[in-house]
């Protein structure tokens, strides 16, 4: 009794100073990134403390154990893998050392150990979710923003520096001393680099496409797909060419909205959130055994489903970037009443409005047919058409617990959907199991299966969104506001460059790496002509009311 009432007391202290300690308060406009290199912030509803978290945590993501990241040469240079210049001109966002990120790593890499204490890099979500434009020499850093890294060449880099490692003598001596590796134990360093570059390299083989992604672009749904119907279920027959790449999309407002991805195919009921987060984590570097039958104990993963809870909590607290007047210019407040009206006569139908500073606002996502809005119909096309063999999991139910069964073949899309489920189910957190409670109200009926459309959702933010439609295939604004055929036909990714006048990229190549090219497959700045009509004065209020929101 002594015992535990020295333990009831010990608690009690613990929680009083727990309510007497003052939460961190919001970040403010124009404090400068820690560690950032002189980038700035803007005030989106976040403490110092949660973006750390944001940029740093795991959620199980295995990439490459860290001291292997730390030790590697980037083939062909005379510099490391994780060099500022390397980090840089793949688009990531270079960070110096701090207490959540000791390592000094771009925003998005992580940290988790495995089981055998082991510790890994990875990736999540900052990495492609992270935005940061600049103007006149000053850096202006957006969360949640649109990440501009190339995923693929990262990828592809990694793979070649990795292999450069393994084909020649004095290269891997050269490994092997950096992360002091005694002679006994270079053969067995050996084998587990030889392990490593075969897993990446089939991966990497595995969603080979003949369409560049280039900056900020990835096929996130085609690489899903052939993580779980070919990687996990071990058929190489269900591979797809993921080539249908969509721009990052930014994730203030995400949380709020009925339903998310740019096709609106996944619902935000109940544990759509968790399951979305489940899907990447299990896409970008995780794992998944599904040796067992899933049954109430779900498959094992490396997911870490702690910090997946707390991803959910701070993006929900997230807030779209207002217009920094300071930096980029005053607002002239006459053309934002004129742009306002005619945004609500022209656009409020399909863009609704948000209150970025309510943070309980529901808000709804009108789905738009493809056929109508005429942009690039691939990705929406590749979701709906693509079917795969279940392999073991036929016969089980799409939800693990609940819904159909799974044929033969499958949607490609219920299969990721039982590969989350059990993913989640296998995880012993009540309140991740008491989530898929309620998941047989959102498996939806046939008739609630996607449709062949693009998601509108509100254009808070949408100044910091650049480039433009969901594949990224207008620069600005002012292109957008531009009849279809008048766009321009290419432009260049590789900088960061804000242009205030045309709101997002400059409409000239100002480099001759990474172009756009409109005309490739996939590719397509058609469609999407809405306001294209409008005479130019109040396209200049639309324009400026658009910078306001």
């Amino acid at each position: 009794m002594r015992i535990i009432g020295r333990l009831s007391i010990l608690s009690l202290v613990v929680l009083l100073a727990a309510s007497c300690s003052k939460p961190e308060p919001p970040i403010a406009d124009g404090d400068p990134v820690p560690a950032g290199g002189g980038a700035i912030n803007l005030e989106q509803g976040w403490s110092g403390e949660v973006q750390q978290r944001a940029w740093f945590g795991s959620f199980g993501s295995r990439l490459i154990p860290t001291a292997w990241l730390k030790a590697l040469q980037w083939q062909g240079h005379d510099q490391t893998f994780m060099s500022d210049a390397h980090m840089d001109a793949l688009g990531f966002l270079i960070e110096s050392p701090s207490a959540a990120n000791p390592n000094g790593f771009p925003v998005g890499f992580t940290q988790i150990s495995d089981p055998d204490g082991l510790n890994w890099a990875g990736l999540g979500c900052a990495a492609c979710h992270t935005g940061e434009v600049r103007f006149r020499g000053q850096r202006i850093r957006l969360d949640g923003g649109q990440g501009l890294i190339d995923f693929s060449t990262f990828e592809s880099d990694l793979i070649e520096s990795l292999k450069a490692v393994q084909s020649n003598a004095d290269s891997f001596a050269g490994f092997a001393d950096a992360l002091g590796t005694a002679p006994g134990d270079r053969p067995a360093l050996k084998k587990q680099l030889d392990a490593l570059i075969e897993s990446l390299t089939a991966r990497h083989s595995m969603n080979q496409t003949d369409v560049a992604y280039g900056h900020s672009r990835l096929d996130a749904f085609g690489q899903i797909f052939n993580a779980v119907a070919v990687d996990f279920l071990g058929l190489p027959q269900n591979r797809k060419a993921p080539d249908a790449p969509v721009s990052f999309p930014v994730l203030w407002d995400a949380p709020h909205l009925d339903v998310v991805q740019w096709n609106g195919s996944a619902p935000n009921a109940g544990p759509g959130p968790l399951l979305q987060n489940v899907t990447t984590a299990l896409a970008v570097y995780g794992s998944l055994d599904i040796s067992k039958s899933a049954g109430v104990d779900g498959y094992a993963s490396s997911i870490d489903f702690r910090h997946l809870d707390q991803i959910e909590d701070d993006l929900y607290a997230l807030k779209s970037p207002q217009w920094p007047q300071t930096i980029l210019g005053a607002l002239d407040m006459q053309r934002v009443q004129r742009g306002e009206r005619i945004y609500a006569e022209a656009c409020v139908s399909c863009h609704t409005l948000s209150n970025r500073n309510d943070p309980k606002r529901e808000l709804k996502a009108v789905i738009t047919p493809v056929d109508e809005v005429g942009t690039d119909p691939r990705m929406a096309n590749n979701f709906l058409a693509s079917k795969s063999a279940s392999g073991r999991f036929e016969g089980k139910k799409v939800g693990v617990l609940f819904g159909p069964a799974l044929a033969a073949e499958a949607q490609t899309s219920d299969l990721v959907i039982h590969a989350a489920v059990g993913a989640a189910l296998g995880h012993p957190l009540a309140s991740v199991r008491d989530a898929l409670g309620s998941f047989h109200r959102v498996l939806g009926a046939p008739a609630d299966q996607p449709k062949r459309g693009y998601k509108a959702r509100p254009l808070s933010g949408i100044w910091a969104s650049a480039p433009y439609l969901h594949n990224g295939s207008v620069p600005n604004l002012v292109d957008l506001l531009t009849p279809p055929a008048e766009r321009v036909a290419e432009f260049s990714l590789a900088s960061r460059e804000f242009d205030p006048a045309v709101v997002g990229f400059a409409n000239s190549p100002t480099q001759a790496t990474d172009l756009f090219d409109t005309r490739r497959r996939g590719n397509s700045n058609a469609g999407h002509a809405y306001g294209t009509d409008l005479d130019s004065a109040s396209k200049a209020d639309l324009l400026e009311y658009l910078k306001s929101l």
